[in-house]
């Protein structure tokens, strides 16, 4: 049957057919998120935040949102992380060279108590250019960032390629776990759309 088809289309099928797997294939790992536990969201909070500054502790460890608070920087980056959260009031124990390389490769990031302005000169100088605030932030509050690893090799600007920078006051957990998840969706989905091929001249 796919012999009979022109190669554009054949192309656009196979396309199709790859874009459908990965999708079942995401849906499988959401539900296998929270059903073994695995880590969807590495979380590192120093234990000596003042307790305002702090996300609360309740609904954090449920199973669904697949969070894992960890004590020390070095053990979220070791973790190799789908969603690397860390706490901006701890910045002096974050390398934000690690957290940079995880943003460049399509980690998704998430900083709490820090706004895009902050974080542009530490990861991307275009974040601030991008980034969507919709409200007054106030603490705790947290900001979101994510590309495809493969889309504006020269860093975030308006227009090019796939990418979410948000921030956010924190609501809850089932929120956040939720934006992480739709910043993972925004990457997926611009690895699966086919770039178009140039037509050859005549």
């Amino acid at each position: 049957m796919m012999q009979s088809l022109s190669p554009p289309t054949q192309r656009l099928v196979w396309a199709l057919m790859v874009a459908v797997g990965v999708f079942v294939l995401f849906l499988l790992f959401e539900r296998m998120l929270g059903r073994f536990g695995l880590d969807f969201i590495v979380y590192f909070e120093p234990a000596d935040l003042q307790e305002d500054r702090r996300l609360p502790v309740e609904g954090r460890e449920s199973v669904e949102y697949a969070i894992r608070t960890v004590d020390t920087f070095d053990d979220a980056a070791s973790r190799q992380p789908t969603t690397l959260m860390v706490h901006g009031d701890a910045r002096s124990d974050v390398d934000f060279n690690v957290v940079r390389s995880e943003f460049e490769r399509g980690t998704v990031v998430i900083v709490v108590n820090m706004s895009p302005e902050e974080l542009a000169p530490l990861i991307d100088p275009g974040i601030g250019d991008v980034a969507t605030v919709n409200e007054t932030l106030q603490a705790p509050f947290y900001t979101l960032i994510a590309k495809n690893e493969e889309q504006c090799p020269t860093g975030l600007q308006p227009g090019c390629g796939a990418y979410l920078v948000e921030a956010r006051n924190f609501t809850d957990f089932a929120e956040l776990s939720s934006h992480a998840r739709e910043a993972l969706n925004v990457r997926l989905r611009a690895l699966l759309t086919p770039t178009p091929e140039p037509v050859p001249a005549r």
